[in-house]
């Protein structure tokens, strides 16, 4: 089920109808109720594969209780790894193996048939979870784990299709504290608030132009002419589809899990404001930024030894990222290409240490010069962004290439597929949108719907400005959320899925 669906409204509404009835007999069965229902969301798309789901849970539940009561390290050592290694083995044969099986034919010229796996849809996200638990239960940060909050830790819809990657700290002690399931009002309304903007970003502010951008990716794919012009316009073109396509799933599922009294944590922060790559992955895809942080470029070493093993474990840890992203080549350069940005990114901050002058530090200057260094270095990370995201989008290497080429000035100017006007105009709107007014976060701040926001945001030191714009239960913001969510519902004319579903 997709969020922006009618199919997904009803079984929204049936849940929010039957978690009320539920609760108002009694109040200890909305867990229950709250796992039944993400069962039942996730088997609607393919049923057998909710056995899979089943399955790794279960699985997954008995090697964290063992490693937690593990007499010796070495034998919780043991299981750990067991975990992991089984747990990536799953993901690799249903999102790998017929890419391996494709690289191999290419490279050898063999001819074995290619597997026709259908993806199980989340596995990539679930699993990362479960991987995070066993982790952290080797460390000793888990103490007790109990079989239906794990449950509901990996299986809550909200977050189950496309994240975020819930890790067990964020979510296990809210479940262990619970008591009282019933509904609160204030909750279910701030809840579809939230979720009403980020409808209304998927279904009225993007989706109604990707047609016009899928046809210079089409052209590019059939080999026809494709200029100067072309390449950035699908480039940034692509890069305003996936910002509001994310932000708007990252909107309605924090949305989702604040209206049943749960805070997922924060996924998304205005990336396109980020003044360098580094910046850019603390605010996009924020939950996968600190698992490939935490579990495989501080393993990797991260920047402990030396300039030269952290651009090594750079350029793995985003490769590997963007591996994780999809099994194809093109996702493997966008991510090596991200992993080079970050590590121009920290020599750069090392020559600039190296050779500024202790006394630059306390020097006091005027301000406007440090603005227009600022607003040239959100332009710079955007456009470099903007240039590997045709990596992302493009259907095979060969398009990829064809329109990096382009971007690039390697080719003539005039040759211009006209049909990009359909959306080029949209982008002084999309521009305004991400550079110059505050995020769905900073417009609801006050409500605290999602974690770990604060490290963004300071509500007290940075008020939101103006302060109208910030999201209080009142009767003007009670007819805006009925409007914004009404212009959304009328525009669900096409079922058109998140991006990050097929991942």
């Amino acid at each position: 089920m997709v969020f922006a669906s009618h199919s997904f409204l009803a079984f929204l509404l049936i849940l929010l109808l039957g978690y009320w009835l539920v609760g108002r007999h009694d109040e200890r069965w909305g867990k229950p109720l709250l796992i039944a229902a993400s069962f039942v969301f996730y088997g609607f798309w393919i049923p057998a594969y909710l056995v899979l789901l089943v399955v790794s849970i279960l699985f997954n539940h008995a090697i964290a209780r063992a490693v937690i009561a593990g007499p010796g390290q070495r034998l919780r050592r043991a299981l750990t790894a067991l975990g992991i290694v089984l747990n990536l083995a799953l993901i690799a044969f249903y999102k790998y193996a017929a890419f391996l099986v494709e690289s191999l034919n290419w490279t050898f010229q063999t001819g074995f048939d290619i597997p026709d796996i259908v993806l199980p849809i989340g596995i990539s996200f679930f699993t990362f979870q479960q991987i995070s638990l066993l982790v952290d239960a080797h460390k000793g940060r888990v103490q007790q784990l109990r079989f239906w909050d794990h449950v509901l830790f990996i299986s809550f819809f909200p977050q189950l299709i496309a994240g975020p990657i819930v890790r067990q700290h964020d979510m296990l002690p809210q479940l262990a504290a619970r008591r009282d399931w019933r509904l609160r009002a204030d909750y279910v309304a701030i809840g579809i608030a939230l979720f009403a903007f980020g409808l209304f970003k998927k279904t009225a502010i993007i989706d109604p132009f990707v047609p016009y951008l899928d046809l210079i990716y089409e052209a590019a794919a059939t080999g026809q002419a494709v200029g100067f012009v072309d390449g950035w316009a699908a480039g940034i073109g692509y890069g305003f589809q996936v910002y509001f396509d994310f932000s708007a799933y990252s909107d309605m599922a924090i949305g989702l899990g604040f209206m049943f009294g749960l805070r997922l944590p924060i996924n998304f922060f205005s990336p396109y404001k980020a003044h360098s790559i580094r910046d850019f992955w603390r605010r996009w895809h924020i939950s996968l930024s600190r698992f490939l942080r935490d579990y495989l470029f501080i393993p990797l070493g991260g920047s402990r030894h030396g300039m030269l093993c952290t651009i090594a474990a750079l350029m793995a840890t985003m490769t590997l990222g963007g591996l994780w992203h999809g099994a194809g080549w093109t996702f493997v350069i966008w991510g090596a290409l991200h992993g080079s940005y970050l590590a121009v990114n920290h020599l750069w901050r090392a020559l600039v240490r190296r050779l500024r002058p202790p006394q630059a530090a306390t020097k006091i200057g005027p301000r406007w010069p440090g603005w227009i260094l600022h607003a040239l270095s959100v332009v710079v990370t955007f456009l470099v962004v903007s240039f590997a995201w045709v990596f992302f989008r493009a259907p095979d290497l060969d398009a990829a290439m064809r329109l990096a080429t382009a971007m690039l000035g390697f080719s003539e100017w005039h040759e211009v597929v006209l049909v990009t006007r359909g959306i080029v105009p949209m982008f002084p709107v999309y521009f305004l949108i991400v550079w110059l007014m505050p995020n769905t976060m900073e417009i609801f701040q006050a409500t605290k719907t999602a974690l770990h926001v604060e490290e963004y945001r300071d509500d007290e030191t940075r008020p939101l400005r103006p302060g109208w714009l910030g999201f209080t239960l009142n009767a003007r913001w009670a007819i805006t959320t009925a409007a914004v969510f009404i212009c959304a519902w009328f525009a669900l004319s096409n079922l058109s899925p998140f991006i990050y579903f097929q991942f």
